[in-house]
């Protein structure tokens, strides 16, 4: 499993070369905010650690230890990127942009809060191997949707609806998120303490095509836009 999720985000981080070329990496010379670059690098540097932990954690514990101790300033400040990104983007918006655009603010912010979650929980557990190791393989996986979902956009075919985009990226991480519960099987005192905290993520995404697309989140978006944050 270990090996196989670091392949996974080697890809991961291979296809975002791609994802993010339009809009940000043929930019670079361009102006462009502080904000988006924080988030970038420390988007890179997470993915760089779910890469690498699982080859030190069989090679070299002591080093796994060491560069795991990062995780402690890296994800933190991940979370905090992500937050000060998403509220300088629509603080920047014209009203009329805003009232078009409200919806995908959820976007950023469910994967900050499935990020934040996962990586608590790896390191409440920590001291449980199987637990620890899917609660940070999960940290990565709310990546796949402004990854995949990008890829889809640029370079995909047309689709009949926006929201299918998340149908897609929504459903691939879902099913690696059940690949995680059932492979390789966890034993059985473990299985509620993964399986409950892992159902946030198809509630956050169900959240998505039905709360969020109706009136109800814009008065959360107006507070979370209104903050003083950026």
């Amino acid at each position: 499993m270990l090996l196989g999720a670091s392949y996974g985000y080697l890809a991961l981080l291979l296809l975002a070369g791609i994802a993010f070329w339009p809009r940000y990496l043929s930019r670079l010379t361009e102006s462009i905010d502080p904000y988006t670059h924080a988030h970038a690098v420390l988007a890179l540097l997470w993915c760089l650690l779910l890469i690498c932990q699982p080859f030190l954690v069989r090679r070299n514990r002591q080093l796994h230890r060491r560069v795991g101790a990062l995780s402690y300033v890296l994800a933190p400040s991940f979370v905090v990127a992500s937050l000060l990104l998403a509220n300088a983007r629509f603080r920047a918006m014209s009203d009329t942009t805003f009232r078009q655009e409200a919806s995908t603010l959820y976007l950023p912010l469910s994967a900050a809060v499935l990020f934040g979650v996962s990586y608590g929980l790896a390191i409440y557990y920590r001291h449980d191997v199987a637990l620890h190791a899917r609660f940070m393989v999960a940290t990565g996986l709310p990546m796949i949707d402004p990854v995949v979902g990008r890829v889809l956009f640029y370079y995909g075919p047309p689709l009949a609806h926006p929201l299918y985009i998340q149908a897609i990226t929504f459903g691939l991480t879902d099913l690696i998120l059940l690949g995680l519960f059932a492979y390789p099987s966890l034993p059985l005192r473990s299985r509620a303490t993964f399986a409950l905290p892992a159902a946030a993520f198809p509630a956050l995404h169900l959240a998505w095509f039905t709360v969020v697309q109706s009136s109800a989140w814009v008065p959360f978006a107006s507070w979370f836009r209104n903050l003083p944050l950026s």
